[in-house]
């Protein structure tokens, strides 16, 4: 009889056994850091969203300290459908002394003004609609004038307009346009926005119509402060 002598040393099941446990271990700790780094991602998200809404709220109370005015923070909740650069709902209301025609602004300018409320909400109506109408004046050369907004802006971003400007003025591209604190609506000196350009109102040749470009960014408006006195 003849015997073979296996080169392969016999195996024990039990000297297996630590192996799997150690690739069980390895699997169970990999699951658990992909469960803790989808956490800490959106927790970093989530701090830097509420890093930047302190940081707008922050400005509106530098605004509201500036204009020596009492001013109620609200937060942008719809649009209109209709056209997206005319009007705006805002979560505050008549509870919060809101009313009809009460200037609206942010950090950077003037926003619009309210023409709606409810108890809780109001409507606003934005400084780009033709039928938001505000005094305002030159900074610089001091040249009064009444701005709306345009019925066709004459870029695709929202633009306004300065009517009744006189012919003679000297109009300098970039010059700031703010509100001239007449008509009892909007307080003196609140941004409006800077020239883009002038041109001769071509159906009356006797007023300028200068092109605005807004100091604020209606694309992005989430907060805003109703000046309520």
């Amino acid at each position: 009889m003849i015997f073979v002598q296996l080169s392969t040393p016999f195996v024990k099941l039990g000297d297996l056994i630590p192996v799997v446990h150690s690739r069980r271990e390895l699997a169970k700790q990999n699951a658990e850091l992909r469960t803790e780094n989808e956490w800490l991602r959106k927790q970093v998200h989530a701090l830097g969203q509420l890093g930047d809404d302190n940081i707008r709220l922050r400005q509106l109370l530098d605004v509201k300290d500036h204009i020596n005015s009492r001013g109620v923070g609200a937060r942008v909740i719809g649009r209109d459908a209709s056209n997206w650069w005319k009007s705006l709902q805002v979560d505050r209301g008549s509870e919060d002394g809101v009313r009809v025609n009460m200037p609206v602004v942010n950090a950077v300018g003037l926003i619009g003004k309210t023409i709606a409320v409810t108890k809780g909400e109001a409507r606003v109506l934005l400084l780009t609609d033709p039928n938001c109408k505000a005094s305002a004046l030159l900074q610089n050369s001091r040249e009064p004038g009444i701005v709306s907004g345009v019925e066709s802006a004459w870029t695709v971003e929202p633009r306004c307009q300065m009517t009744f400007v006189d012919r003679a003025a000297k109009i300098k591209t970039g010059e700031a346009v703010i509100t001239s604190g007449l008509g009892g609506v909007f307080p003196k000196g609140i941004p409006i926005g800077t020239v883009v350009r002038a041109r001769l109102n071509p159906q009356t040749g006797m007023y300028q119509d200068i092109e605005i470009k807004p100091a604020v960014d209606f694309h992005k408006l989430e907060e805003v402060l109703v000046i309520v006195e």
